[in-house]
């Protein structure tokens, strides 16, 4: 009987040690800090993705995400990030563009200007995504996850609709981020920082005659209540980051590495199926709750090309040979098929 046990005993310990590494790993959670609502379809987004990642691993590895609950502004998930406060970061591709300049490139006027590009342009084996998450990692010491498509540039006010860069001169503009801000100066604006948060009070007491930001902050923060009219300047993408802390991801076993990099596309290309969808619903919400959308005309982009032109101009000299080689690679996707020209409505997503 004894020796019976004993062979039971020995049999059982086999088998634990050929258990998977995931199944053996002791369970690691990863806090995930998100400045937005966890109600908001990025935040669903995420928290799908902690649920997919718990059921992949067993349990062995658990993402915990915690919401806008007051918690962190945009500009501070970064530095969570790389301060250890949180592993991983959710936050607009506009926090990155201090450190890394080449983020800059989406967020250059007109320049990428329609989904299909956009969408083309920040697929895993892009040149253009390759090149600048390989700088996000030397420079913030952060992994890509994925980027998310999140909502389109907009500018909001009271009344007076800002379609005509005129209409901005010597006005006082909020900018939620250093691109819109230099926008806003080359075109006549006087831009005040401000963050998505103190938005609404701003607009409501008067101090911002106007507020460039994103179609999803209307939503976040309920701007149908102190503005109501959204000029759909879309000059640029809405793009959110979800990136990993360098130390952390070493930490992972492969096998834990290969689930979330496995299960970050998938998040992505979840998004994007649905992008079109969740961008229309953000208007049509803006439009129930009062709000008027009003369309840039064919006049209104000239201006608006023409007097941020040097923008281009000096993005090249702070992104160096890197910027170089990033704008040689968009000019081979604008030559492919999925690319080489524009949708003839660029309007159709917003509710007539």
């Amino acid at each position: 009987m004894r020796l019976a046990l004993g062979v039971v005993a020995l049999l059982l310990a086999l088998l634990d040690f050929l258990a998977t590494p995931v199944a053996r790993a002791q369970s690691v959670t990863l806090r995930l800090g998100l400045p937005i609502s966890l109600d908001s379809p990025t935040g669903q987004n995420m928290r799908e993705f902690a649920r997919q990642v718990q059921a992949r691993t067993s349990g062995a590895l658990k993402v915990e995400v915690e919401g806008a609950g007051g918690r962190y502004e945009e500009s501070e998930v970064l530095p969570a990030v790389t301060s250890g406060a949180v592993e991983i970061g959710a936050t607009p591709l506009t926090q990155f563009t201090k450190d890394v300049p080449i983020c800059a490139s989406f967020l250059q006027p007109f320049l990428f200007n329609f989904d299909t590009l956009i969408e083309a342009a920040t697929r895993p084996e892009s040149e253009i995504r390759t090149l600048i998450d390989k700088e996000i990692l030397r420079r913030t010491g952060t992994r890509v996850l994925w980027w998310e498509p999140y909502g389109s540039s907009i500018l909001v006010s009271r009344a007076v609709p800002v379609n005509d860069p005129v209409q901005i001169v010597v006005r006082p503009v909020g900018a939620t981020d250093d691109q819109a801000k230099e926008l806003l100066a080359m075109c006549g604006g006087l831009p005040q920082p401000v963050r998505p948060s103190e938005a609404f009070v701003a607009l409501q007491k008067g101090t911002l005659a106007a507020l460039a930001t994103d179609i999803m902050t209307v939503r976040e923060h309920e701007l149908w209540r102190v503005a109501d009219t959204v000029t759909n300047l879309r000059y640029a993408p809405s793009l959110f980051m979800v990136v990993i802390d360098e130390k952390t991801w070493q930490k992972l076993t492969p096998e834990q590495q290969v689930v979330l990099v496995e299960l970050g596309q998938d998040a992505q290309s979840f998004m994007w199926t649905r992008f079109a969808t969740v961008r229309a619903q953000a208007y049509a919400l803006a439009v129930e709750k009062g709000m008027r959308i009003v369309q840039l005309r064919h006049e209104d982009i000239v201006a608006w090309r023409a007097c941020s032109a040097s923008l281009l101009e000096t993005y090249m000299e702070r992104a160096g040979a890197l910027g170089s080689r990033l704008f040689a690679a968009y000019g081979r996707l604008r030559t492919h098929p999925c690319c080489n020209e524009a949708p003839e409505d660029m309007t159709t997503f917003v509710p007539q």
